[in-house]
């Protein structure tokens, strides 16, 4: 429990009590905990964003939600995107040098510019998701779905600890996080984010059945409808194809974009670690609207 309660006071505004403290060298368990923390994260969203929906249109409520969502993670991953893009889009290359660019504490112009499209594509992906749940009548099957954006985004986090730890600079933040058993919190984390994550997809396909986002639409219902597979058999199967689909173009893109860092950067740090976790939000949003609507 007290590993728990300081993931939540190192990734969110939350403070907690002195008398919760985990010793130093025990703080790297948090990770374990990071894509819980997201789905934490997750719910106050959506809650939010169904209380505020009785007073405001759509796309208010999504403003006000992703404006939440800042205020909470104190937006320490939307300042190591910035520093990130201002790095890699500085016109430097020696990797040093990017390095002390991503470290001022100013922002340059890429890194605003970064910043405005980001929020426009998230709140874009936000309103479609949450237009096309209105539109088939099923907007709480499209929050559930949101609620696990942050989830996935500091899921990748423990990836990054596990895929290049070794290359994570000796005075960062990150290198107190690194040891081995990195890999194990990366196994541990993956494997309860996921099977939440399909699980919930599961019951809500089997109880709500047609009128659930991951059933009504997309090739794979007109093809098992095609074969006249059972309902109850097409509502387990629609909803774990598209959820295992999700989650492997989410790996890929965490893969390849981790690496990009790397490649750019030279080593791993807060801040292409904070970048990665607001990209892959993004993405989530984007490749679950695709998927929910046409696989």
């Amino acid at each position: 429990m007290k590993t728990f309660l300081n993931a939540i006071g190192f990734l969110t505004i939350f403070k907690i009590n002195q008398k919760f403290y985990i010793k130093k060298e025990q703080f790297w368990k948090i990770s374990y905990y990071f894509p819980f923390t997201g789905i934490v994260i997750g719910l106050m969203m959506i809650l939010f964003y169904f209380a505020v929906s009785f007073i405001f249109p759509v796309f208010i409520c999504i403003i006000l939600t992703l404006g939440l969502e800042v205020l909470i993670t104190g937006a320490m991953h939307l300042d190591g995107f910035s520093d990130t893009i201002d790095g890699i889009f500085c016109g430097e290359k020696d990797k040093n040098r990017i390095y002390e660019v991503m470290k001022k504490s100013d922002i340059g112009v890429f890194g605003v510019i970064a910043l405005i499209f980001l929020f426009a594509l998230k709140f874009a992906f936000f309103y479609m998701l949450i237009t096309y749940g209105n539109g088939n009548k099923d907007s709480y099957g499209m929050l559930l779905f949101i609620c696990f954006m942050p989830a996935f985004g500091r899921w990748t986090i423990n990836y990054n600890f596990k895929k290049f730890g070794s290359l994570s600079r000796q005075v960062s933040l990150v290198k107190s996080f690194i040891n081995n058993g990195n890999k194990k919190a990366f196994l541990v984390s993956s494997f309860y984010l996921f099977y939440l994550f399909i699980c919930s997809a599961l019951l809500s396909g089997f109880f709500f059945k047609g009128s659930y986002i991951f059933n009504f639409s997309g090739l794979s219902l007109k093809i098992f409808k095609a074969f006249n597979f059972d309902l109850n058999l097409i509502l387990i199967l629609t909803p774990l194809i598209k959820s295992i689909i999700i989650i492997i173009i989410i790996y890929f893109f965490t893969y390849l974009t981790g690496k990009f860092f790397i490649k750019k950067t030279g080593a791993l740090s807060g801040d292409t670690i904070g970048a990665l976790v607001e990209i892959t939000e993004v993405l989530y949003l984007f490749f679950g609207f695709i998927i929910i609507k046409f696989v």
